[in-house]
């Protein structure tokens, strides 16, 4: 006992009360990961919320995850964790039950019997440590874990459910009254009926006609009524999780919708009486001219809801035939996704896209249209690169989202600062890595190029429908085959598609024709299950519940490399890509459908199913008409041409004997000789009228080998045939 006793004093005095936060603070504004200023304001925080102050310095944004494992474990020389490598033993999970993992936010990871070796957050907690050990009667070593690693953890191991799980990731809003620091009190605006007639009450009209003069519009946009409207209406998007506000006015109405998970809500009608005030004080808020009217403008609000909680909002408006349209987009740090493993990628995907990224150099492209998560991966990606050893830069247009370690600049194309200038400077700014919002033109086009070529790893963007065509969007703005396949890494191509709310989740019966329609192999369509959601108060009845990605990824292979030099077409490289394992959009899709990640409806409406074209010679093969008797293949004749019968009946006749017809339209024949090199062993005439498709035999083997479909029934037709034959050939023997 007095042995253990001096082990845990050993062990406090080794971390000198480390877990009460204000040393850790100390340490990391002595180490200059913090300013003292930035120490200070934390430290209140923590004193009067009892939170830990690594967690609030987190809050505040002063200080990330990552930087605070690190330096625990260079300051304790307590080694870091990653559970899913260690490959805890799951034995232990009943050696240490949930109810004490989940309170102390400890995870064991392994034992020998004596000793417990478990991953935390703070391994200077030493209570919780002593807990642990009291559990588990054995000697507890701990090591520093991610909080992020730990609850994927939890979830993994433990079983948790998606409720709890929720609870633990959840970000903590801002508790503290708006009086606090100017913040807006969230749970302020319940009656948006009642504040919608308080301001309509305020506004002065003259005859019901909107005032013109901009005094009055400055005036009441100040109104008490107008503000408080108009914080409730931003707050209202908050809450409900829109990633898009469209404020629109028609000549009778006065409008907002939300977008949430893609789609746009109609929520709630404005008197038009107080327009102009709203429109106002949106304008004074993200600071903009309120007296322009005539020309689009663009600025940015940010709403403060309490200490160290903000919410950025991109504001756009357009002069439309009843006014001014404003579209806010919010830009929500706290929400943004840049867990690569939770947006949507299979996990063999995600793997080789993880290690084509952390290559030295090379360009990683990401396409697909406005609004389909384009710009979520890419700072995925660039996220996962974030560390002390690299340099990473940015030119965005704008800069929507700012990252603790990433140098990120506001393209400005007024005064110079565009993509192309901005990729000059930064091959002077010794970067590692560079991220360009998008490729538009030539010139920056070649500038990336040329910076994948000389040692940068480089992200970037274009607006294509898949990945072959985005090789199709270089060679058009003029960048040569070989310059595209001497630097390219990987193109990337997605869509965001609505998830299926768990909560009314439910199987239903799949249309085999659909499915067929759709591109599912027919042999795979009897297991093929699908789901949709029902709807209820947590999906607002609509049946889904938030969004997943759905992926294309097309590697720079040395294969897919050839073809891009030789600049072969948009459909031959997507056949070379797919066969050196491209997994398209649509497979992709249907993949997350019979998962019950999505439904067939979301599939077919944000999905393309690619039919590969055909070569001319299947494309649009001569048609041959012949009357009764007519001779379409001799005996003996060595052309190798092959046939479909498209109307009609044939005759097959060998050695002056009738040994089968063809009769099915759509049947091949004539294929023999071609495949064999041979002589033909039978002679073909038409009984009656009949029409068929006639196709080079020089180039049927190219057709087998690269057309599968169409091999399929080619020799689905020579196997009925030589069957009918050999069974007309026994009949006749078996008379002699």
């Amino acid at each position: 006992m007095a042995q253990a006793t001096a082990k845990k004093s050993a062990f406090r005095k080794s971390v000198q009360d480390f877990s009460s936060g204000v040393l850790l603070g100390q340490l990391l504004s002595k180490d200059g990961q913090i300013t003292r200023s930035q120490f200070k304001e934390a430290e209140e925080i923590h004193k009067k919320k009892k939170e830990r102050i690594g967690k609030v310095l987190q809050k505040l944004g002063y200080v990330d995850e990552d930087t605070i494992v690190k330096f625990i474990s260079r300051h304790l020389t307590i080694p870091i964790t990653n559970i899913e490598d260690d490959k805890p033993d799951e034995k232990l999970l009943k050696l240490i039950p949930w109810e004490i993992a989940k309170e102390h936010m400890v995870f064991p990871i392994k034992s020998d019997g004596k000793n417990l070796s478990i991953a935390m957050i703070d391994p200077t907690n030493h209570g919780a440590i002593e807990v642990v050990g009291s559990q588990a009667k054995q000697v507890v070593k701990p090591s520093v874990v991610t909080e992020k690693d730990l609850v994927e953890a939890f979830r993994k191991y433990y079983k948790i459910s998606d409720e709890e799980y929720e609870a633990l990731t959840k970000i903590d809003e801002a508790e503290e009254e708006a009086a606090d620091d100017g913040g807006v009190n969230m749970d302020t605006y319940d009656d948006i009926g009642g504040i919608i007639s308080d301001a309509t009450d305020e506004i002065d009209t003259i005859g019901g006609e909107e005032e013109d003069d901009d005094s009055d519009q400055l005036g009441n946009a100040g109104d008490a009524a107008i503000i408080k409207l108009v914080n409730s209406i931003l707050l209202k998007s908050i809450n409900e999780g829109a990633s898009d506000i469209h404020i629109e006015p028609f000549e009778k109405t006065f409008q907002v919708r939300f977008r949430m998970d893609g789609t746009l809500h109609k929520v709630m009608n404005l008197p038009p009486t107080i327009k102009a005030a709203l429109v106002s004080r949106l304008k004074i808020m993200a600071n903009l001219n309120i007296a322009e009217k005539r020309r689009p403008q663009d600025g940015r609000i940010k709403l403060k809801l309490g200490r160290g909680k903000s919410i950025d909002y991109r504001v756009s408006v357009l002069p439309t035939l009843f006014g001014e349209s404003i579209v806010m987009r919010l830009l929500d740090q706290s929400k943004l996704q840049i867990d690569m493993t939770k947006l949507g990628f299979s996990r063999k995907m995600l793997d080789r896209f993880m290690k084509l990224i952390e290559r030295p150099q090379g360009l990683v492209l990401v396409t697909g249209p406005t609004g389909s998560g384009k710009t979520n991966t890419l700072y995925s990606a660039v996220n996962i690169l974030n560390k002390p050893d690299v340099k990473i830069l940015t030119a965005e247009d704008p800069v929507e989202f700012n990252f603790a370690g990433i140098n990120q600049v506001n393209v400005r194309a007024e005064v110079g600062l565009t993509f192309a200038s901005a990729l000059k400077s930064f091959l002077r700014q010794d970067p590692e890595v560079i991220l360009i919002g998008e490729i538009r033109d030539m010139e920056t086009a070649e500038n990336a190029i040329k910076a994948a070529m000389t040692g940068h790893m480089v992200f970037s963007t274009l607006h294509t429908n898949d990945c072959p065509s985005t090789i199709g969007r270089l060679l058009d703005i003029g960048v040569p085959g070989y310059m595209i396949a001497s630097s390219l890494t990987v193109v990337l191509a997605q869509r965001l598609l609505r998830r299926i709310c768990s909560k009314c989740i439910q199987e239903v019966k799949p249309d085999p024709q659909q499915l067929i329609n759709a591109g599912v192999d027919k042999d795979e369509v009897a297991d093929f299950k699908l789901f949709k959601g029902k709807g209820c108060p947590t999906c607002g009845g609509t049946g889904y519940k938030g969004r997943l990605g759905v992926f294309e990824m097309m590697e720079a292979t040395s294969t897919v490399k050839d073809a891009m030099t030789a600049q072969v077409e948009e459909s031959q490289l997507r056949k070379i890509a797919i066969k050196e394992g491209m997994w398209t959009l649509r497979k992709d899709a249907l993949d997350k459908a019979k998962q019950g990640m999505t439904d067939i409806d979301e599939v077919l409406g944000k999905t393309v199913l690619v039919k590969e074209a055909l070569p001319a010679y299947l494309l649009n093969p001569d048609e041959l008409t012949f009357e009764n008797g007519d001779l379409i293949v001799k005996e003996g004749n060595t052309d190798k041409n092959f046939y479909q019968l498209l109307q009609g009946n044939l005759v097959i006749i060998k050695g002056g004997r009738i040994v089968g017809d063809i009769s099915q339209p759509s049947e091949y024949f004539g294929e023999m000789s071609a495949l064999m090199d041979q002589p033909r062993t039978a002679t073909i005439k038409s009984k009656g009228k009949s029409i068929v498709k006639v196709f080079p035999g020089d180039k049927l083997k190219q057709t087998l080998e690269n057309y599968p479909e169409i091999a399929l029934k080619i020799i689905r037709s020579l196997v009925m045939r030589l069957t009918e034959a050999d069974k007309k050939l026994s009949k006749i023997g078996d008379r002699v």
